[in-house]
């Protein structure tokens, strides 16, 4: 029984900044540390869009993207309050304007590009 991680199940967690290079080579080396061999394809990081290239993975083809897709915690402190002085507010249970809630960060995975029969 293979034990790798399948590829469609392999999430980087790259931030929109770190741009659509990083989250394919982030991508890349997370598939290979998993035990697949991957060949490139293609790249489309200079492309607009949300494609960052095209990879063949044991016989099959994916597309890596880049988007919005993980859910992450955000805490939105006021204008004016320190960052650190948040932190230590949260931990002491004082929340002092400070709001939380979840929204979805970026991160590169792979789709299965099917061909119909």
């Amino acid at each position: 029984m293979d034990n790798r991680t399948d590829p469609v199940m392999i999430i980087a967690g790259v931030s929109e900044r770190d741009g659509k290079q990083r989250a394919f080579e982030v991508w890349l080396y997370k598939a290979t540390k998993e035990g697949w061999s991957v060949t490139v394809e293609s790249t489309s990081v200079d492309q607009p869009g949300d494609q960052c290239g095209v990879v063949h993975i044991e016989g099959l083809t994916y597309r890596i993207r880049h988007a919005r897709r993980v859910r992450r915690h955000v805490t939105i402190v006021p204008a004016g309050q320190h960052l650190v002085s948040a932190a230590v507010n949260l931990s002491l249970g004082e929340s002092h304007g400070i709001t939380q809630t979840w929204e979805f960060g970026h991160a590169a995975w792979a789709e299965p590009i099917v061909e119909d029969d």
